[in-house]
């Protein structure tokens, strides 16, 4: 069978501007297994709901493995957006009445997570593609590292996420991903494999993608498109399955149409 990753290599479909959107990542231990609705199989599902409507998505953690869990459940919140992201380990939470307009301040965390997409019943190429990049980095990345339940770009596996900046890169191989940490780690984003920001909605992910493109500047607080203006506009694909086992969609893309000097 051919796969819906391997469908949309074939086709060139482009990679940035692609990142789901989220201005916050809401983190929950469980070391599964995860079926194919893993946060709402989990008991979080009206969770879901309330974080979608603040712009937060939710996903389950576990570590590569699938170890046992010890002690409490571990729940980190990553806000993305700018100027100061961050990562925070909730102590004790209780989600039902977690107030996710104003959520507790926890622990800071200083060091990244990486979140690598391994839930092999919600679509066939995160679990094998995933699980294959998961493998290779944990001896690097350690205990920052997570296998996650979801990310979306099923077509892009195996997918990475950076947190707290949530930079989400895909059609990673092995050495792709430890130049992309390495890079994040020294404060610099990775243009190639990257799929966008997901702080940002889809057509300012195309405007800061092509404006870093033009303008060389890759610092994690950047903004390019601040000296100028860049032009983009959204084309619809041919169709293509999002999933392995999802309906042929028209996805999205956007394309370049002009740069120019920023107004001063």
């Amino acid at each position: 069978m051919t796969t819906c990753s391997e469908i949309s290599l074939a086709l060139g479909e482009p990679l940035h501007a692609t990142a789901p959107s989220a201005r916050a990542w809401l983190l929950i231990e469980d070391p599964g297994p995860w079926d194919r609705r893993a946060v709402a199989d989990a008991g979080f599902g009206e969770l879901e709901a309330r974080a979608k409507e603040v712009g937060m998505r939710v996903g389950l953690i576990r570590r590569f493995g699938r170890p046992s869990a010890r002690g409490p459940r571990r729940v980190y919140l990553a806000r993305c957006e700018p100027p100061e992201p961050a990562v925070e380990l909730l102590v004790d939470p209780d989600l039902d009445a977690l107030d996710l307009e104003r959520p507790a301040d926890g622990e800071r965390i200083e060091r990244p997570l990486y979140l690598v997409c391994t839930n092999g019943r919600r679509d066939v190429c995160c679990g094998r593609a995933g699980r294959e990049l998961a493998r290779g980095l944990a001896p690097e990345v350690g205990d920052q590292l997570w296998e996650t339940s979801h990310i979306g770009g099923h077509r892009f596996a195996p997918n990475l996420v950076c947190l707290p900046h949530g930079l989400v890169y895909g059609r990673l191989d092995l050495s792709a991903a430890q130049r992309v940490v390495r890079a994040y780690e020294e404060g610099r984003l990775e243009l190639d494999h990257l799929r966008g920001r997901t702080s940002l909605e889809p057509e300012a992910q195309a405007v800061d993608y092509f404006a870093r493109r033009a303008t060389g500047r890759l610092g994690l607080d950047d903004d390019p498109a601040a000296d100028l203006v860049v032009r983009v506009e959204p084309e619809l694909l041919e169709p293509r399955p999002e999933s392995c086992a999802g309906e042929p969609k028209r996805p999205t893309a956007w394309r370049l149409l002009s740069y120019s000097p920023s107004p001063r």
